[in-house]
């Protein structure tokens, strides 16, 4: 079978990685045991209980442990033993794992280099045109690690902040001591400690030492380089996802054979960590049926309580007669899980006839001929390979992972079920397979439809007039008079809550697309501020976005309410001398007070300027009203109606230290808005209300004030207001 590496330029950057420590959980010596069996001892825990800070007990909690078999015992021996022990709740043979681009009979061919020719069929282009991947989004790789040192890798890969030294102390406190770029999960058997050279069965050496000069089996790296590899930087090949950041999850030996408990150590390590997708592009071995696992089970447990998307390889053994679909991509009682079958993209994305096929296979995607990263330190040309026509479901899940990180970088906030619901509806439907079973569950991946179908999500407070409404409360998203997501408020005590999707123009015609104006609605009313839809590489989830519907401004007539007391109110006719400029009031109004924050009083400043209606003017220091002053009258009961002036845009007030009143002339706004001229120079804003004769107040928001302790929330236009300010200050209204 012919081999060769592809003809590429590449530079090796060493990470420097250094000496690390290792956990010796068993004795490395020539003795090492002939297998390990899987238990689980009785602790009371399980999974469904909870930890006092509230997280899920960890696989050791709940009594999983990995036991060597004794010497002179065969492994049904000792699991009978086991078995007949009342504090022992399950005790099962390990089963082995190998890598699914391994199939039984070898299939690999490096000739003709071109990504391309499958990335194409699957859309990657056109995602490339709104995502190229996040940093915020960390895909774990549980396979035989992966070369630190690559060219294309640098930068893509996961490292813990805190626990990043090579001195044997868990700084972090996650149980991992100097886990920089992940941890490595690898049972010690004699063939191992000869052939790779391995002390122990734990610690943070994630290198991937599968595959040589002449065999480029270095699976995991070649995994990680389709999900992750740098795009765009003019060297070697091009990831699904460009930016996303790799978690190193070693779980297969230098022959890329391990055991499920590993691989259920590495799925729990990646959950504690962060990552988001994990993608296990490994299968079991042997006998489709005697690979349950417990252990295994509830690792994927933990995942799905987490919102964690595992994508697992469905495996290779098709040609054997042996088709089911292998763990754990076999589990189909794990919504979050997710089995990848391969399509032969050779051959119009037909049932590659490698792969297996059952009914727990969610997608199908390429698997032949694909291109990646391969091992930098093996003294190769150039530090990439390409898998013959005979590919694997390793490779098929890889490219799945990498359509989920896209779709996660364009939208960072969406559950796991979301991403999942997406994919499936963006499929390409597969062709029937001779053998009449699935084989490729929703369909081929479409990565371009799914990336173009991530909704825009926004959560937060909806109000109206910036006060919250009540539950039940109808939310809309209108995107150029198209209604493009609906929902309803929820309130929790006093405060209300929204969450919303917006659909995207792929999913519904004339919806969200680049550059596009978001509208929503709160109550029928259209609410502030409104949002953009994100350009290429922005995130679609946006959280703690207070909306507010508010009231219609004032038509062509102003109406003040008066209630034949004193009322606090604006003067909108033109400015003039008093009485005869206040005409629009009904008579016999009496009064007419301002207020003036300068005058001085008995040596303080701020008093009343005053003007009586029908006596001496001697009696009035007020001769003179002026357009927009607010003041107090003592009138009449019918309402005052003026004509709107409507004021322009930037009028500027003059505020003195201590109290003012004045007459709000700028668009309705959050008081906070409205206000922005003058930043953190105002303490309190008051509101008198005519008709009840009561005083209504504003104080700025903290965490011992909240919104809801607060009577109005907004300024609104021609509307008189008094504020109390700390210092003198312009107050611009626009």
């Amino acid at each position: 079978m012919r081999r060769r590496w592809l003809g590429l330029v590449a530079i090796v950057v060493a990470l420097g990685a250094g000496a690390v420590s290792e956990v010796q959980d068993h004795p490395a010596a020539a003795e090492a045991p002939s297998g390990y069996v899987d238990v689980q001892f009785d602790t009371g825990i399980t999974i469904q209980s909870l930890n006092a800070d509230g997280t899920t007990p960890t696989l050791a909690q709940q009594g999983f442990q990995t036991l060597p078999i004794p010497p002179g015992k065969t492994s049904g021996e000792f699991l009978d033993e086991l078995r007949a022990r009342p504090d022992i709740l399950t005790a099962e043979a390990a089963t082995r794992v190998h890598a699914a681009q391994l199939p039984n009979d070898p299939y690999y061919d490096y000739d003709g280099v071109n990504q391309a020719q499958y990335l194409a069929q699957i859309g990657a282009p056109a995602a490339w045109d709104l995502s190229t991947g996040s940093s915020q989004v960390v895909v774990a790789v549980l396979d035989s690690g992966i070369d630190l040192g690559h060219p294309d890798l640098g930068g893509r890969l996961w490292e813990n902040p805190i626990d990043n030294l090579s001195d044997g102390i868990d700084r972090d406190n996650n149980g991992y001591p100097n886990d920089r770029y992940g941890y490595r999960f690898v049972d010690l058997t004699a063939k191992n400690i000869a052939l790779c050279g391995y002390t122990a069965t734990r610690g943070p050496n994630v290198q991937d030492d599968m595959g040589s000069t002449g065999d480029p089996r270095a699976h995991g790296t070649l995994v990680s380089g389709i999900i992750a590899a740098a795009g765009n930087n003019g060297q070697g090949v091009a990831g699904v996802a460009w930016n996303t950041r790799l978690m190193t999850v070693k779980v297969l030996d230098c022959e890329g054979k391990g055991w499920m408990a590993n691989v259920a150590q590495g799925i729990e390590y990646a959950v504690k960590n962060g990552a988001r997708i994990i993608n296990i592009s490994v299968a079991s071995d042997g006998s489709i049926t005697a690979n349950e696992s417990s252990v295994l089970r509830a690792a994927l447990q933990m995942a799905q309580n987490a919102g964690v998307i595992v994508v697992a390889a469905a495996g290779n053994e098709a040609r054997t007669g042996d088709v089911g679909t292998r763990y754990p991509a076999a589990y189909t009682d794990f919504p979050n899980l997710i089995g990848v079958g391969a399509s032969n993209n050779l051959n119009g994305n037909e049932w590659a006839t490698y792969s297996n096929y059952g009914p727990a296979v969610d997608f199908a995607a390429p698997g032949n001929r694909i291109v990646s990263t391969t091992r930098s330190d093996l003294g190769l040309t150039a530090p990439y390979a390409e898998v013959g026509t005979e590919g694997g479901t390793s490779f098929s899940t890889a490219l799945t992972s990498g359509m989920f990180a896209l779709m996660m970088a364009r939208n960072t906030r969406l559950s796991a079920a979301d991403y999942i619901q997406i994919a499936r509806d963006a499929a390409t439907p597969a062709t029937p397979a001779a053998h009449g079973q699935n084989w490729a569950g929703a369909g081929i991946i479409n990565i371009g439809a799914a990336v173009a179908r991530v909704p825009m999500s926004i959560e937060g407070a909806p109000l109206k007039d910036w006060r919250d409404v009540p539950a039940g409360t109808l939310i809309e998203a209108v995107i150029d008079g198209n209604t493009c997501g609906s929902t309803t408020s929820q309130s929790f005590g006093f405060l209300g809550r929204y969450s919303i999707r917006v659909k995207s123009t792929a999913d519904q015609a004339n919806c969200g697309q680049p550059g596009k104006t978001v509208q929503l609605y709160v109550g029928g009313l259209p609410a502030l501020p409104t949002f953009t839809w994100g350009a290429p590489n922005q995130d679609l989830g946006l959280r703690d976005k207070e909306v507010s519907s508010v009231s219609p401004p004032p038509g062509s007539l102003v109406v003040q309410t008066l209630t034949g007391s004193w009322a606090n109110i604006a003067h909108l006719e033109p400015t003039g001398q008093l009485p005869g400029a206040a005409s629009g009031l009904p008579t016999p109004w009496t009064a007419i007070f301002k207020w003036d924050a300068v005058k001085a009083t008995l040596g303080n400043n701020g008093a009343y300027r005053r003007f009586f209606r029908g006596l001496p003017s001697y009696t009035s220091d007020y001769p003179v009203i002026t357009q927009y002053d607010a003041y107090w009258v003592d009138a009449p009961a019918p309402n005052v109606a003026s004509p709107n002036p409507y004021p322009p845009a930037g009028r500027a007030v003059s505020l003195q230290a201590g109290w003012n009143n004045f007459t709000y002339t700028g668009t309705s706004r959050s008081v906070d808005d409205a206000l922005r001229s003058i930043g953190g120079q105002w303490l309190q804003v008051l509101e008198y209300d005519n008709a009840s004769g009561q005083w209504r107040s504003h104080l700025p928001v903290t965490a011992t004030h909240p919104r809801v302790l607060n009577d109005f929330g907004g300024l609104f236009t021609l509307k008189v207001y008094w504020v109390l300010m700390k210092d003198d200050a312009s107050l611009v209204m626009d």
